[in-house]
């Protein structure tokens, strides 16, 4: 038994059209930007299957549009409905089968819970009037409703649903008080005390009665309240009045339990108030888990035949990452998934911490974003084909960077170099990375359509920036010929992207054969890769961005300061050693265009020169390491006055993107 759709119309951020959210996995994660509305999912949740003080709806619960003035509404509603599934042999299915439904012949039954809210205005204060009902909806999801789909859902029925909701802050000390609410309360409440533990605490209640009267100050104290109390009147039925702890005061002692931690540093014992904020949460989850496990326990003894546990139990906690160390947090979802494992219970979840969505699988996460019209929308994560390679390469690369879910814009590039010199470009071009929610991703260009496919699901804007490999294999005129294939796959007009100069389009042989296409004119391949560029992908040329900050900065990367004392490349002298010069030259060609069959025709004599760094730099010592070495011995004026046009091009993009999401 499990929830596996939500939805949500009118309730809160929740705008007037309809939010569905179709849920297949039992631990499932909220997660998106502050006020986004994950909060308000859960609270949904609540409305449900809360206990009564949750379930009680107030006049800010209803949305109000960014257009509307609350003074002026007369009248809102909302509506909350779940499906819920079942599995053949759920031990759920006869309390609930007179009010499913079933679709087409074949299909499984399943439940439909919705409840609905009406506000409206009244003479009799601010809040209005409101009524709420909770309906079993009997109509099937495909087919319209009449006026025979609603049957009121009966109050004894809400037991066997419990949602346990963990708030952002923890308060544990709350939760271990015997009050209506709290997960003591419902651990305890339930037991059923036989007639032999009543006598035997009625005994121990008289013998700490006696205790007590023996005392002289005690005796003293009652003495003095029965003369006076003698005085006030003549009533024989109230004559006599004693001190003691009353024999039917059971509740009065469990709501006297309180829970200590030992050994402590001295002599005194450490309660919850006592725990730091991290341990504080950490044990807001253990009661939790506790709870569960006594319900289940509990539940299987056949010899405490009252105690049924709920037959779903629903765990609703905000931000598990709140005051956790890090390297705790693999244990935390450790146990949240162990929980969702078992056969009646559902965990919910909203984060911010991308430790914690790591460790989610992506199918089970869930995007929340706020529109324009500032209400939310809601979007699933969409992978490839789990028969394609594409699933699990971009299954692992969401997990790998789980910040782009984060991000008002992602940045997508070929490797490690790119996000290192992209964090000091920021800063020259006054855009911070965390001011501006920009997320750097190192994916690479396999399956990069994929990518962009998954981001714009979540409608966030990205920017690509790959590698010209020129002269390397699959480059060139390969790497236009592939990014033009993944723009055709992410829906880009082909007719558009394919046409040439003078109005006509390439027909399909000659696209086929396009990375084979010779270098006759360098222009023609500059001029399609400037056309790619409106469409937000942009190439390190001639090479990658390695070569390109090499080229443009040649005298400090060649400095001195570039490489550890006595380290350099051993270079012939080209003068007086010629021949060892240009074999030297050429195995740096050969390495740096990764292939014995070139020579670098497509290169400038300079360019060939630099090939010699590039190799000692960037074959030899590792590329971020050269990168976060060099890059400070360049000053800011320099750096940005000689900014490669393709750095200039990219971050007007970036510009004019975080604009439209403003």
């Amino acid at each position: 038994m499990y929830i596996s759709k939500l939805i949500i119309k009118g309730f809160r951020c929740f705008g007037p059209e309809v939010v569905s959210i179709d849920i297949k996995e039992k631990l499932v994660a909220f997660i998106g930007l502050n006020s986004s509305g994950k909060t308000a999912a859960l609270e949904a949740l609540r409305k449900l299957f809360g206990n009564y003080s949750e379930q009680q709806i107030y006049r800010e619960d209803f949305h109000i549009s960014d257009s509307e003035y609350p003074e002026s509404s007369e009248a809102k509603y909302f509506h909350i409905e779940v499906r819920i599934d079942f599995s053949e042999k759920d031990e759920a299915v006869p309390s609930f089968f007179s009010d499913m439904v079933i679709g087409e012949q074949g299909q499984t039954p399943y439940l439909r819970i919705r409840l609905e809210a009406i506000w409206k205005r009244t003479n009799l204060g601010q809040q209005g009037d409101i009524e709420q009902q909770l309906y079993f909806i009997k109509t099937p999801d495909e087919e319209e409703e009449d006026g025979n789909s609603k049957k009121q859902y009966p109050r004894y029925l809400r037991s066997l649903i419990q949602l346990i909701y963990v708030p952002a802050l923890r308060k544990p000390a709350d939760q271990i008080k015997y009050s209506s609410g709290s997960i003591l309360y419902r651990v305890l409440n339930n037991i059923d005390y036989d007639d032999d533990f009543k006598k035997k605490f009625d005994k121990v209640i008289e013998e700490t009665n006696s205790l007590f009267k023996g005392v002289k100050e005690f005796k003293t104290i009652q003495d003095s309240l029965q003369e006076i109390w003698n005085r006030f009147h003549t009533d024989l039925r109230f004559k006599d009045s004693n001190i003691n702890f009353g024999s039917s005061e059971l509740e009065a002692v469990l709501k006297k339990l309180e829970i200590n931690f030992s050994p402590a540093p001295g002599s005194r014992k450490f309660d919850v108030n006592d725990l730091g904020d991290g341990y504080r949460s950490l044990f807001y989850l253990t009661l939790v888990c506790t709870l569960l496990e006594i319900e289940e326990k509990l539940t299987i003894e056949d010899e405490i035949d009252n105690i049924k546990r709920p037959l779903l139990t629903l765990l609703a906690i905000e931000e598990p990452e709140n005051h956790i160390a890090p390297q705790l947090l693999g244990r935390v979802m450790q146990v949240l998934l162990g929980i969702a494992k078992k056969t009646n219970t559902q965990v919910f979840l909203t984060s911010h911490s991308p430790s914690i969505i790591k460790r989610i699988d992506p199918e089970s996460i869930y995007h929340f974003r706020i529109s324009k019209k500032f209400t939310t929308m809601v979007n699933n994560i969409e992978l490839p084909e789990k028969k394609d390679d594409a699933y699990k390469y971009v299954k692992q690369a969401v997990q790998n960077y789980p910040e782009i879910y984060f991000a008002r814009l992602v940045v997508i590039g070929e490797g490690d170099s790119e996000e290192v010199v992209f964090t000091r470009l920021m800063k020259i071009m006054n855009k911070d990375f965390d001011d501006n929610c920009i997320t750097f991703a190192p994916l690479g260009h396999r399956f990069v359509n994929h990518i962009w496919k998954l981001l714009k699901k979540l409608q966030i804007p990205s920017i690509t920036l790959l590698d010209m490999d020129l002269e390397r294999e699959g480059g060139g005129w390969g790497r236009i010929k592939y990014i033009l294939n993944e723009l055709i796959k992410r829906g880009e007009n082909r007719s558009k992207l394919l046409e040439v100069e003078g109005g006509g389009e390439l027909d399909e042989d000659e696209f086929d054969r396009m990375h084979e296409w010779e270098y006759d004119d360098i222009n023609d391949l500059q001029a399609w890769r400037e056309d790619i560029e409106k469409y937000d992908v942009f190439y390190s040329y001639p090479l990658d961005l390695d070569f390109l900050m090499l080229e443009t900065f040649p005298q400090f990367y060649t400095s001195p300061k570039s490489f550890p004392i006595g380290g350099g490349p051993r270079i012939p002298d080209r003068g007086t050693q010629a021949e060892d010069f240009d074999e030297y030259l050429l195995s740096a060609i050969h390495s740096t265009l990764k292939s014995d069959k070139t020579n670098g025709y497509l290169y400038t004599e300079p360019q060939k020169q630099l090939m010699i760094w590039y190799k000692y730099h960037f074959l030899g010592r590792g590329k971020p390491a050269t990168h976060i070495q060099v890059l400070p011995e360049i000053p800011d004026g320099i750096l940005e006055d000689k900014l490669p046009s393709v750095f200039i091009n990219l971050f007007d993009r970036i510009e004019e993107l975080l604009a439209a999401e403003t």
